[in-house]
């Protein structure tokens, strides 16, 4: 799949900043930065191949390695240099696969990097992507109503689920009445451990652009453990974890999540 089929909106000049969403979510997941990270910067937001309103071909290619392949061939035909890849969840995983293969083969491309909540170690997969990888994962996919399935997960990547509200399930409930969106879901998850999983960890260590690393202490999802992990593994990090926060912090706390963002962007 090539880049032309990814649905991107963009705010702002400056050098840009690309955002990746997580599993199941669209640009929705961005909509506090909007406003503030526009007003000297380019903002692009953009949806995965799958999701929100880009493409769904039913052609397989689901991989990390397939997500990574179109975003970088959108990054090359847009000629963006300087770019600051930020990634929740699994987005935080394709800015990591993104950031090393920019470095590679042309450092100007990229300047820094910002991972929110990131899957990074098929180790700490979360148990619902696990089942969905059984051979109840079809079923699981296709047969929970969607409005049902937004909210659940909403619960379960807040920590205060006081702040789940209906524009969210409406937002993220939206995509899944479209089948080519499970499917999309499907598949991705399917096939989220590549095979070369264990040569991607290693190359974090060469990721050299100063990185910062948001953490909500009470993320089910992918637990502070990996930020932990993370910060070990990629030499000019910084990590901050946010009190009383679940897995989305954009979302959850976005004030201080943009407060911590901008003053990380102007450091460096």
């Amino acid at each position: 799949m090539t880049s032309e089929y990814l649905y991107k909106e963009e705010y702002g000049q400056g050098d840009p900043i690309l955002c990746l969403h997580g599993l199941g979510a669209n640009i929705f997941t961005w909509r506090y930065f909007i406003d503030s990270l526009s007003k000297n910067h380019k903002l692009i937001l953009v949806d995965l191949k799958g999701f929100g309103k880009s493409a769904k071909p039913e052609d397989g290619r689901y991989s990390i390695h397939d997500h990574a392949d179109a975003l970088y061939e959108l990054i090359l035909q847009n000629d963006w240099r300087r770019l600051i890849l930020v990634g929740n969840s699994y987005g935080g995983a394709l800015a990591l696969l993104l950031a090393g293969r920019l470095e590679e083969r042309d450092q100007s491309r990229i300047s820094k990097l910002v991972l929110i909540d990131a899957g990074a170690y098929k180790e700490y997969l979360p148990g619902y992507v696990k089942l969905v990888r059984t051979f109840l994962g079809k079923s699981m996919i296709f047969l929970m109503p969607a409005r049902q399935a937004a909210k659940s997960v909403l619960k379960f990547s807040f920590y205060d689920k006081n702040k789940v509200t209906e524009e969210q399930i409406a937002a993220y409930a939206r995509p899944m009445f479209d089948p080519g969106t499970r499917n999309a879901l499907l598949e991705t998850m399917r096939q989220c451990v590549p095979p070369d999983a264990d040569e991607l960890v290693a190359k974090f260590a060469s990721i050299s652009v100063p990185t910062l690393l948001l953490w909500g202490r009470h993320d089910k999802v992918v637990p502070l453990k990996v930020a932990d992990l993370l910060k070990q593994a990629i030499p000019n990090s910084v990590l901050e974890v946010f009190e009383d926060c679940g897995h989305v912090p954009q979302e959850e706390q976005p004030e201080k999540t943009i407060a911590r963002i901008s003053r990380f962007l102007e450091r460096h």
